[in-house]
């Protein structure tokens, strides 16, 4: 009997140990699970951190540009007219050359030839750059192109129509940069009066 009680004593010692044993066991995968977030957490924040510096060096490299394109446009700007200037810088020397000629010389007629070479040197010179007279004397008046100043009397033109240009308008290619300053025609008051009063003798005539 007391063969028999040892081993039960025994036994149940066995069973108690591994009874303790499996708690221990049980707790391993909460500690694994702890340090996997603990991983997961450090990730997260070095990609945030990374992202945090792709955002700042994007944002510098955006500044730079702006302050680049804006130094280009500054400088198109200011140097915009360099090539039509290139161009007149000869027609200014040959009107200092014309200005020289003036007390040397006293042939009038050759000066002024001089004078009119320079003249259509300047003028081929725009015209290559796109600007263009417009067309004034004898077109019906257009207050788009045309700048009246003045009205006269003209018996040889319909009334509104351009009878003589004060000072030449421009375009360049398809815009007014100076509309010409024009006198227009308009009838005679006399004639205005006539016809004013043959339209009210008609219009009793109706009635």
């Amino acid at each position: 009997m007391e063969e028999i009680r040892e081993e039960d004593a025994q036994e149940e010692t066995v069973q108690d140990k591994s009874a303790e044993a499996k708690p221990e066991e049980a707790e391993a995968p909460a500690e694994e699970t702890e340090i996997t977030a603990e991983q997961e957490m450090v990730k997260m924040q070095r990609e945030l951190e990374e992202a945090n510096d792709t955002m700042l060096r994007l944002a510098a490299e955006l500044d730079n540009y702006k302050k680049r394109v804006a130094k280009e446009r500054e400088s198109l700007i200011k140097y915009a007219t360099q090539d039509i200037i290139q161009e007149l810088l000869p027609i200014l020397d040959n009107f200092e050359r014309a200005i020289e000629s003036t007390g040397k010389s006293k042939d009038r007629d050759s000066l002024l030839e001089g004078v009119r070479m320079i003249f259509k040197q300047m003028y081929d010179t725009l015209e290559r750059k796109g600007i263009s007279r417009i067309d004034a004397v004898g077109e019906t008046f257009d207050p788009a192109i045309h700048e009246a100043v003045m009205q006269l009397v003209s018996e040889e033109h319909p009334e509104n129509v351009v009878v003589q240009e004060l000072q030449k308008g421009y375009m360049l290619h398809d815009r007014v940069i100076r509309p010409s300053m024009v006198a227009v025609s308009k009838k005679a008051d006399v004639e205005i009066e006539k016809q004013g009063n043959k339209g009210a003798g008609e219009e009793g005539k109706e009635e």
